[in-house]
């Protein structure tokens, strides 16, 4: 009798020794507990390094019994949904949250869905308003076509041929933007170099031409607008009397083509 005595002793001793109680699932939800995550730590390691890491504002302003009420098994349905807290724009509309944000310990480490669309335009509406007012083969794929991961920002060459050999990655965006390349669109400095590959017959003429107009860029003259054909009154004003403005409706009657004035 007095072994078994011993024992119940001993196990009443080690109980009150243990770090965090065992006899009840209301322990997990004592009010002294509430705010200190190194409670749950005992058994939830795994997400509490993750919340340490990677939390952002699920570590530094919230505490785990703000998501998960109550414990398993008195409380099932302790899992929180995404929106009990973030239920305030479009975003948080998409009802699939896990489908991008997989662990909410992490959460802004995204994974995305193999053809995810809808859900990156909740954020990303600037994008998605170009691929929509600029219609172009791009705007018939869907966002993961081209971004595999979140925040990836793929080469234009990877799918698209260059316009020339010597034209490299970083040219293409100086006049092509990625969610509308057809709007093409360039500032005045652009070098000629870049409109050559396509427009090369004019080009060469105004190689050799003596004339100023063999000075400038083709963005000089043509620019904020691909196609734009500028009036030579834009630049020249109108030199001559106006009697000669009158007889001649167009420059080029005397002049000759405006890349070739010899």
């Amino acid at each position: 009798m007095s072994i078994r005595i011993g024992k119940l002793i001993l196990a009443f001793v080690l109980l009150s020794a243990t770090p965090f109680p065992l006899w009840g699932a209301d322990s997990h939800t004592d009010t002294k507990l509430q705010d200190d995550n190194s409670f749950c730590r005992h058994c939830h390691i795994k997400e509490a390094d993750d919340i340490a890491e990677a939390g952002m504002a699920h570590h530094t302003e919230i505490s785990c019994n703000d998501c998960h009420i109550g414990h398993k098994p008195k409380s099932f349905e302790n899992i929180s949904r995404c929106s009990l807290c973030h239920s305030e724009t479009a975003h948080y509309d998409q009802l699939q949250c896990l489908n991008c944000h997989q662990n909410p310990h992490r959460p802004l480490e995204i994974k995305l869905p193999k053809k995810a669309h809808a859900e990156c335009l909740t954020c990303h509406e600037i994008q998605g308003e170009e691929l929509t007012g600029f219609p172009s083969y791009h705007s018939t794929l869907v966002c993961t076509d081209c971004h595999h991961e979140h925040g990836e920002l793929p080469e234009c060459l990877s799918c698209h041929g260059s316009h020339a050999v010597a034209m490299a990655e970083e040219s293409c965006q100086s006049c092509h933007g990625p969610h509308k390349p057809l709007d093409i669109v360039y500032t005045d400095d652009v070098p000629t170099s870049l409109c050559s590959p396509c427009h090369g017959g004019v080009t060469v003429l105004l190689e050799q031409t003596q004339r100023k107009h063999g000075e400038l860029n083709c963005a000089e003259c043509h620019s904020n607008q691909h196609g734009r054909i500028p009036a030579c009154e834009d630049c020249h004003g109108t030199p001559h009397a106006i009697a000669i403005h009158k007889k001649f409706s167009t420059c080029s009657e005397c002049h000759g083509a405006a890349h070739d004035l010899d």
